[in-house]
């Protein structure tokens, strides 16, 4: 192989950089920043007026719900795409049956009331013109329902691995057959304080229930009206 000579390489170095940093390329270049900056400013200005109508505490509790929303699905997600692949290996019909309910209702789940339902709940919290204002307080008492079905997710997941990692064979539940004695069980001494707290706090959930309800039926005669008057103009 025949050397390459020094003065070659600085020339071929030197196309290099004029080809890199042509005039051409460094408008793209220059361009692009431009878009991004001006995209950036576009959005913290969005987010001041936003800030400047609703406050601050609302916003920030708005944009960690929608965090929370983002990260949940994602994961729920990508359990239902885990747990599919177990259709691969050789599993019996019981356990074919589960796996494929568990994708459905993992994918129901997020697709029907997390990025439908609680997304748009979220876009209203954002929304200046939208009545009546969706609270903070709204977003957090729907996901307190919703997080129960997310819960019993995540336990059948745990099910189905324990399932898996057991070659899909069911473990025998096994009862011990103890003599049973009576017990003498000391009752809880429950304070006039502790009543009192947990009496105002199931009232604050089913005041946050109610609120909610009465919301989500406002919304239903709303969508039902403009659906009205779209039938009527259309005739």
């Amino acid at each position: 192989m025949a050397p390459v000579s020094t003065r070659s390489m600085a020339k071929s170095d030197e196309s290099y950089v004029f080809e890199r940093f042509t005039p051409k390329k460094r408008i793209r270049s220059s361009l692009r920043r431009s878009k991004g900056e001006a995209k950036r400013q576009r959005h913290q200005g969005e987010e001041d007026v936003l800030v400047a109508h609703f406050g601050e505490e609302h916003i920030a509790g708005v944009r960690a719900c929608q965090r929370t929303l983002e990260e949940t699905c994602t994961r729920l997600l990508s359990l239902a795409d885990q747990v599919e692949t177990f259709l691969q290996e050789d599993v019996n019909e019981k356990a074919r049956g589960d796996i494929e309910a568990f994708c459905g209702k993992a994918r129901l789940l997020v697709r029907s009331k997390l990025q439908k339902q609680y997304q748009k709940m979220i876009d209203d919290a954002l929304s200046p013109t939208y009545t009546p204002p969706t609270k903070v307080s709204d977003l957090t008492g729907f996901w307190e329902m919703v997080e129960i079905q997310i819960h019993q997710t995540d336990e059948s997941f745990k099910s189905l691995l324990a399932l898996k990692n057991n070659n899909w064979v069911e473990a025998e539940r096994t009862i011990a057959t103890k003599a049973l004695k009576p017990k003498t069980l000391n009752k809880p001494t429950i304070t006039k304080t502790t009543t009192s707290k947990g009496i105002e706090a199931a009232k604050a959930r089913a005041e946050r229930m109610r609120l909610f309800k009465e919301k989500m039926k406002a919304q239903k005669a709303e969508m039902q009206q403009k659906e009205n008057a779209f039938t009527v103009e259309i005739q």
